[in-house]
């Protein structure tokens, strides 16, 4: 019998206890409950915005080695363009137009995933000049030259920097290695495909 003495003073206790805050519950005033309701919906959208920083977070943890991978394959391909433009060696059309294509690719990616900001589009003007091997390596110089500016921007050596100077200065390097290298695919198709002299 004596456990049926203490479940009949656990229940009575229970009994009292949900009572009493039913009690106390009616017994707020409407501005009590709007606080109350305030204060959960502050706490919810707490919770929302801790959430969503976590997923951006974790989203850009996990970007991290696309973003290395795609950085180190622009300078391989840079290497390998550069070293096309050899004096004791022509330039192969259909390899450089796919070179460009992988570099363009990358590079719209990693401006992507850097989170960069768009650019401002404006007219590209037509290019008057004749499209020929001479003009291809001056586009090919260009495109060095942009390169190395991107890869020596101090954002890749502190990934803390935040000076927006310094963050345009990369997506417009990113825009113009896009531009050149799709200028030069565009090129390296046309010439690969007039008969030579």
């Amino acid at each position: 019998m004596s456990n049926w003495r203490k479940i009949a003073e656990r229940s009575t206790v229970l009994f009292c206890v949900l009572l009493s805050v039913s009690v106390v519950a009616r017994s707020q005033t409407p501005a009590a409950r709007e606080d109350n309701r305030t204060l959960d919906e502050y706490d919810r959208t707490l919770n929302v915005m801790k959430n969503d920083a976590k997923a951006a977070s974790a989203r850009r943890r996990s970007l991290f080695p696309q973003i290395n991978e795609d950085f180190q394959r622009i300078q391989v391909i840079h290497n390998e363009i550069v070293r096309m433009l050899q004096p004791d060696k022509g330039l192969n059309y259909d390899r450089l137009a796919d070179l460009t294509n992988d570099m363009k690719k990358r590079s719209a990616r990693l401006r992507d995933n850097l989170a960069l900001p768009q650019p401002q589009k404006t007219d590209t003007p037509t290019h008057s000049e004749a499209i020929d091997e001479v003009h291809l390596k001056k586009t090919i110089a260009d495109l060095h030259d942009v390169i190395v500016s991107f890869v020596a921007n101090p954002i890749f050596k502190n990934l803390g920097v935040v000076d927006a100077k310094v963050v345009d200065g990369a997506g417009e390097n990113l825009d113009d290695i896009i531009d050149l290298s799709e200028e030069i695919k565009r090129e390296a198709k046309l010439l690969g495909k007039t008969p030579k002299d």
